[in-house]
């Protein structure tokens, strides 16, 4: 499967292009909004792949204003992309063409497509009313009050302001005359907006939705009723296609661009961020993204970090490690490589790429991104900042178990639910903590210490949750043992009272940007 990357439009989408020789029509791939989007990014990779197999072309994207599209303030767009990417795909001489929409996307789909169009529609809200109802109330449930700050909402895995929220809740279901399926959990019904249009259940959207990425599972069957239906629906005749007119390289303010790059023996999918005035002796920052999901970060805070790094002078790529996002193959069986050996690889990989000084060099990473950072020993980055880490382990899981020592923990069978009780109260707290900190392969001191010694400066940044486990695990020693001798480098902690793990609130994300800025010139002299 070859993929034509690249951006289009202005304010410009990112775009996916997955172009057959001869293709019998097209299928637009609207990405679900915020976290749903993150989590399902893997599964509409496997759609456009068994598409391509199949004769039937595809375009999957960012809209502008979100993940790496261009920076668009409309509140339309949304819609306004997947109209977009339909006739970026009717470029190439397609002639007929489908919109799928998964989850919120759906609703992006029902609006962006005609009659003369195809439309699935799988596991959507029953309006945009509902939808954003619900994102309101699990946003207030975990980021709590503080998530709206100057009228900006923060949801989970996104930001609107009042008129993209009103856009976003105005977004309906209209009855539909042209050929449309919806697709449902066991038991449930399409949305009534859509009038009598055919159903068919299908399983697995709740063990890909209804969690965090490190439990998501990819729905093949699923994905082959998607495929099926389409396939279905598709003419048998083909047409000669052409490549699509896509820029390599985006124009993001006049000041930063950005550009794909392909990186290491696995080809790791990366972003480049630069600055028109950037100085030949600029630090290198690469960022990693946390758990098993893409390069953007949570809320795009990666994008926004780049860029502004970019500003303030830096080099800076974001990358798709193994079995993430754009990079390596996707299976409907892929196991994560969370917490192992192979993501280690990944980034020594990238670094020889980017053929980096050690001294220019800075790792950034969130969450399982902050362990792949810290284990950079052989690199000596001059700089670490590791956001919200919460392992610390020293020697790798194998490539898989970590997500499924999660699952059985987040979904314990009945026996495992016994067993934990009954050693939860048997079993005396110090105890407990200490079989803790052995399963963490030696706690805080042994993470850093390796970097430490080769003259990396360490810089932990966390909330509440991620900071009492970082002080059980040794982390307040680490800092008074490697607090500041000018022989070697240095671990500090920086703790954000009101923030978050998963970095959805926007406290967080702001002192997390503002704290990997300021530690980047503070480390180097750059030149702009």
């Amino acid at each position: 499967m070859t993929t034509l990357h690249g951006w289009s439009g202005r304010p410009a989408l990112r775009a996916a292009v997955q172009l057959p020789a001869h293709a019998r029509a097209g299928v637009v791939i609207c990405p679900p909004l915020g976290q749903e989007g993150v989590i399902a990014y893997r599964t509409l990779r496997l759609l456009a792949d068994r598409l391509e197999a199949r004769g039937i072309a595809s375009v999957r994207y960012d809209p502008s204003g979100r993940g790496d599209g261009a920076p668009d303030p409309d509140p339309d767009a949304q819609v306004r992309s997947a109209r977009h990417a339909a006739a970026l795909l009717r470029s190439t001489g397609v002639r007929q063409v489908a919109f799928v929409g998964l989850a919120s996307a759906a609703l992006v789909a029902a609006q962006a497509a005609t009659d003369a169009d195809g439309l699935v529609v799988w596991d959507a809200p029953a309006s945009g009313k509902g939808w954003l109802r619900r994102q309101r109330a699990l946003a207030s449930i975990t980021i709590g009050a503080e998530r709206v700050v100057d009228g900006i909402e923060s949801l989970i895995g996104f930001d609107v302001d009042p008129d993209e929220a009103a856009t976003l809740a105005a977004l309906a279901f209209t009855p539909r005359t042209g050929p449309t399926v919806a697709l449902v959990r066991p038991g449930s019904t399409a949305p009534r907006g859509l009038g009598a249009v055919p159903t068919t259940e299908v399983t697995g959207s709740a063990e890909l939705l209804d969690g965090t990425s490190i439990h998501a599972r990819i729905p093949g069957a699923a994905v082959d009723t998607v495929v099926a239906w389409l396939d279905a629906w598709a003419p048998e005749h083909t047409v000669v296609t052409t490549a699509p007119a896509v820029d390599e390289v985006l124009d993001v303010d006049g000041r930063v661009s950005e550009r794909i790059v392909v990186l290491g023996e696995q080809g790791l999918f990366g972003i480049e961020t630069v600055s028109s005035a950037q100085h030949h002796d600029a630090p290198v920052v690469v960022l990693h993204s946390g758990g098993a999901e893409h390069r953007v970060g949570a809320t795009d805070y990666q994008v926004e970090l780049a860029r502004a790094l970019a500003r303030d002078g830096a080099r800076v790529v974001r990358v798709d490690r193994r079995a993430t996002g754009e990079s390596t193959g996707v299976h409907e069986d892929e196991r994560s490589f969370l917490f192992a050996q192979e993501w280690v690889e990944d980034q020594s990989a990238v670094v020889a790429a980017l053929r980096t000084p050690s001294d220019r060099l800075v790792l950034v990473g969130m969450c399982a991104g902050a362990w792949v950072a810290g284990r950079a020993i052989d690199e000596s980055p001059r700089l670490v900042v590791e956001i919200s880490p919460n392992d610390y382990r020293r020697v790798p899981a194998e490539p898989g178990s970590y997500a499924d020592t999660v699952r059985a923990i987040d979904t314990p069978s009945a026996a495992r639910l016994w067993l934990r009780e009954r050693y939860n109260r048997f079993v005396p707290t110090a105890l407990r903590e200490r079989i803790a900190r052995r399963d963490r392969m030696g706690g805080v001191v042994g993470h850093v210490r390796p970097l430490v010694e080769h003259g990396t400066d360490v810089v932990v940044i966390v909330a509440p949750e991620d900071a009492a486990l970082f002080d059980r695990l040794g982390g307040q020693r680490a800092v008074r043992r490697f607090g500041g001798d000018d022989r070697r480098g240095s671990v500090s902690v920086v703790r954000v009272e009101d923030g978050d793990h998963a970095l959805f609130s926007p406290a967080m994300r702001e002192a997390v940007v503002a704290e990997v800025r300021s530690r980047v010139a503070a480390t180097f002299p750059v030149h702009t």
